[in-house]
């Protein structure tokens, strides 16, 4: 074989492409390596002439046997036949196939050994899937390139990167023949000369693929800003994650989006069509969401062992089952809360933003600082009298509230405009309090002040004072404050105060609080904070939004370890900050006087507290309903040179705080992961037909007197408006029913003239003085 040269070629190519076979070398590894995707290989194989062979055999042995019997000639000979091959060496071209060889040789250190599982892991060389081998190339996802024998795994992948051609080029371009094995695109361009850009693509047997057989690659056009292949199909795809995040995006906002991103111009109709489809992909997202809830439930508790899941469905008259509820409380949060959390809760719900409508219900808890703490959460489809008892069940038990004896619960009263909105918040109302009064008979039930407060002042607008008065109700700690703060409203307005009586303001005000939860909340802000940080997992998929929901408590609670793990005070941030806003108004409490047993009396604008060190308790009940020592407190700790933190209730400790944020939720595999139960999928629920165009979502408008004014302007607001035709009050101009009466003179005021700078009024001066040719009176005299 040595003395014989070996050729090989595959069936579709000519003789002209026959390459060197050498025993071990690099061509016999690439036929091997290539013979995986075709099926033959011809080798040819080249005899040498024997007769040549023989008469070299015989005239060599006698020449050496002449060289050696001179003896003088030899090892001039073998130098200069050495000289000649060492230039033979030289004048032969390098193999570029070795000088990479080289090269890749160069660069080699050592492999790297991955015995574990890794995303990097490189492939092994049976997997080389890439490296076809014979001039062959796979497309690669991104690059925008199209060449020649450029192969594919489906016409459909082709499609893709004739499309991604187009955008990243700008290109016009269109298909003009499809199939399930061929397909052709040309460029769309008219023009007086057809453009000659062309792609063809088909099925090739000898690599089971599909390879571009024939491509033009060079335009002989201009581009003219548009492309056929961008379709309302196309299109939905490439933002179908804009879309899924703001399905409020118009179609004129898409148009904007094509052209700043891909320089190209789409027709309203196309970025119509786009969106309506778009919403349908991710209305089938939401769906198969729903098909895997059951899935997801099981996963739950096999990766957290101990957690409680609820899901409820109901089944249609069909036979389908139909989703319901969800509820689900990891074993971590429930533990924390339980072991080291004040025994306070608020519950609040919110409305979904999703297309499968429905609210989502949470219970959320206080840290050592104050911070919202979420322990569980549930999807239900309306806030109904049935579906918070059952919430409500199901935290009760988790968080073991038993007869709710010595814990306490916040939840809101919403606001109304209407008579039908206020039926629905008026049922809401009773089916949340009437659940909390089946479940948690014993249970503190505070009331949000806000809301009360908002609820009140639908019924009396254009009352400025009442939310000063109101606020002082609210935040009395003490029932001779509340009195006080109550006499003032009813000598201001008696039918407001009839109105806030009637809601019974006691269930919002600091005074008749319960000392155990150690906790002065009257406002239910921290389950709406928590409901506002969801605002974008509400628009999500089920799932998607229940587990945007668990990783964000799960980032939460380790950003939290670690600012702790660098805080070295005794207590929480919350106490310094307390204790310095009472200390500043320590300044107004003049008096001490000592009693026995600890008791001491301070006098605050001639008015004396009783404060209590032994028991930690403060006539104005600021200490005792926060655990926080109050500005009489204060009085008597500096005075006898004690340290206010050691009279700071122990819920505050730090030791406490970094104990809440000891463990975490266990991470939970993605959907491929999840077994699939046997039964019937569940599907989602109906959604009701809207009528009309869907109105951009907004965000909800403040009252004026919700928050303060930050414009650098004074409102209009609770202005009234003066006819200036007939000068009366409630109208203007345009609406005047006096017709006959004379219009009533405006005040004219003087025009201030504009001031001028020095410069200014010099160039004015020279550019209106008059020429030569008209003298000035100044000129006259001078003459």
């Amino acid at each position: 074989m040595y003395g014989q040269r070996v050729w090989y070629k595959f069936p579709y190519e000519t003789l002209s492409d026959l390459k060197v076979l050498c025993d071990g070398g690099l061509n016999f590894q690439k036929m091997c390596d290539a013979t995986q995707w075709v099926d033959t290989v011809e080798v040819y194989l080249e005899h040498e002439d024997v007769n040549n062979e023989a008469e070299e055999s015989e005239s060599g042995p006698q020449g050496g046997q002449s060289d050696q019997g001179n003896g003088e000639s030899g090892p001039q000979d073998g130098a200069e036949s050495e000289i000649e091959m060492n230039e033979a060496r030289e004048n032969v071209e390098p193999d570029p196939r070795d000088e990479r060889v080289a090269a890749i040789v160069g660069e080699f250190v050592d492999e790297e050994e991955y015995n574990e599982a890794h995303r990097d892991t490189p492939p092994a060389s049976d997997d080389e899937e890439d490296d076809i081998g014979n001039g062959y190339e796979r497309w690669r996802r991104g690059s925008g390139e199209l060449k020649i024998m450029q192969v594919f795994e489906s016409i459909s992948e082709f499609k893709e990167a004739v499309l991604e051609y187009a955008l990243m080029g700008g290109w016009n371009v269109k298909y003009t023949r499809w199939g399930d094995e061929i397909s052709e695109a040309k460029c769309a361009v008219v023009g007086e000369v057809p453009c000659t850009w062309r792609v063809y693509c088909s099925y090739e047997k000898a690599v089971n693929l599909y390879m571009v057989k024939s491509y033009q690659e060079e335009h002989s056009c201009t581009k003219d800003g548009y492309c056929k292949l961008l379709t309302d199909y196309a299109i939905a795809k490439l933002l179908i994650n804009e879309i899924r995040h703001n399905n409020a995006l118009m179609p004129r906002f898409i148009q904007d989006i094509i052209q700043d991103r891909y320089n190209l111009t789409v027709t309203h109709d196309i970025a119509r069509k786009a969106r309506k489809r778009a919403l349908e992909m991710i209305s089938s997202e939401f769906d198969e969401q729903f098909a895997r809830i059951k899935d997801y439930k099981e996963h739950i508790l096999e990766t957290n062992p101990g957690s409680s899941c609820d899901l409820v469905t109901t089944i249609r008259d069909d036979g389908v089952e139909i989703f319901d509820k969800f509820y689900v409380c990891f074993k971590a949060l429930k533990t924390i809360w339980r072991a080291y959390c004040r025994p306070i809760i608020g519950i609040d719900g919110c409305f979904m933003k999703s297309t499968s409508k429905g609210q989502l219900l949470a219970a959320v808890g206080r840290d050592a600082n104050n911070q919202i703490y979420p322990v569980a959460w549930g999807i239900v489809q309306v806030e109904d009298a049935d579906n918070w008892k059952w919430f409500i069940e199901r935290v009760k038990y988790d968080l073991n509230l038993q007869n709710g004896l010595g814990f306490t619960l916040i939840s809101d009263k919403r606001q109304y405009t209407n008579f039908k909105y206020f039926l629905t918040v008026f049922f809401y109302l009773q089916g949340l309090i009437k659940a909390v009064e089946e479940e948690l008979p014993y249970i503190e039930h505070r009331m949000c002040a806000r809301h009360v407060y908002g609820n009140v002042k639908k019924l009396h607008p254009n009352k400025p004072k009442f939310k000063k008065l109101f606020w002082a109700v609210a935040n009395s700690f003490n029932e001779g404050d509340y009195k006080a703060a109550l006499k003032e409203l009813k000598a201001f307005d008696s039918q407001i105060y009839d109105d806030l009586m009637a809601r019974d303001p006691r269930t919002c005000t600091r005074a008749f609080f319960s000392t155990i939860s150690t906790c002065e909340d009257g406002l239910n802000n921290f389950s709406e904070s928590y409901n506002s940080g969801l605002k974008k997992a509400r628009s999500l998929p089920l799932v998607e939004m229940l587990e945007t929901m668990r990783r964000q408590t799960m980032v939460r609670i380790e950003v939290r370890k670690k600012k702790l793990l660098k805080y070295r005070k005794k207590y929480s941030e919350k106490v310094a900050k307390t204790i310095i806003e009472e200390g500043e108004q320590r300044k107004w409490c003049k008096k001490r006087t000592p009693g026995p047993n600890g008791v001491s009396e301070v006098e605050e604008n001639s008015v004396s507290h009783t404060v209590n060190m032994d028991r930690r308790t403060c006539s104005c009940r600021r200490w005792d309903l926060t655990g926080i020592p109050c500005r009489h407190a204060l009085k008597v700790i500096l005075d006898k040179k004690l340290n206010a933190e050691d009279f700071v209730a122990d819920c505050y400790l730090t030791t406490l705080w970094k104990q809440q944020y000891s463990d975490s939720i266990t991470p939970v595999e993605g959907m491929k992961f999840w077994k699939e139960t046997p039964g019937s999928q569940i599907e989602p629920p109906p959604r009701p037909a809207e009528k009309g165009r869907k109105k951009n979502p907004k965000k909800r408008m403040k009252s004026i007197h919700e928050s303060p004014t930050k414009g650098k302007k004074v409102s209009r607001h609770l202005k009234v408006i003066h006819c200036y035709r007939c000068g009366m009050a409630g109208h203007n101009s345009l609406h005047c029913k006096h017709a006959g009466v004379p219009n009533k003179p405006r005040k004219i005021y003087p025009r201030k003239k504009k001031q001028s700078s020095q410069g200014e009024s010099m160039s004015f001066d020279q550019r209106d003085a008059p020429g030569p040719s008209q003298p000035t009176q100044t000129s006259n005299l001078n003459d």
